[in-house]
């Protein structure tokens, strides 16, 4: 009797986040839908958005030299001690 009234008590969460939340793909909780970058490459874009994948960037960036998205040209230093002019 006390385990079924401890089940009516019990809420669901989803892999430890908490009501109404989720496991997001760097490992956070979230209670929002999440749009950006992915683990291992890709783009998660807005719902009903067109999903690009390859550079893990939104559409138009490219990853720069230091691996960040960015969406101007780059000039400055480089990793190993390099220079772009």
């Amino acid at each position: 009797m006390a385990e079924a009234a401890a089940g009516t008590r019990a809420i669901p969460v989803a892999q430890g986040c908490g009501p109404g939340a989720w496991r997001g793909p760097w490992g956070g909780c979230r209670d929002t839908p999440y749009t950006g970058p992915l683990p291992g490459g890709g783009y998660a874009g807005p719902p009903g958005a067109p999903v690009y994948y390859g550079n893990g960037c939104p559409p138009g960036f490219w990853r720069g030299p230091w691996g960040h998205c960015r969406d101007t040209p780059y000039h400055g230093p480089l990793p190993g001690g390099g220079w772009k002019p």
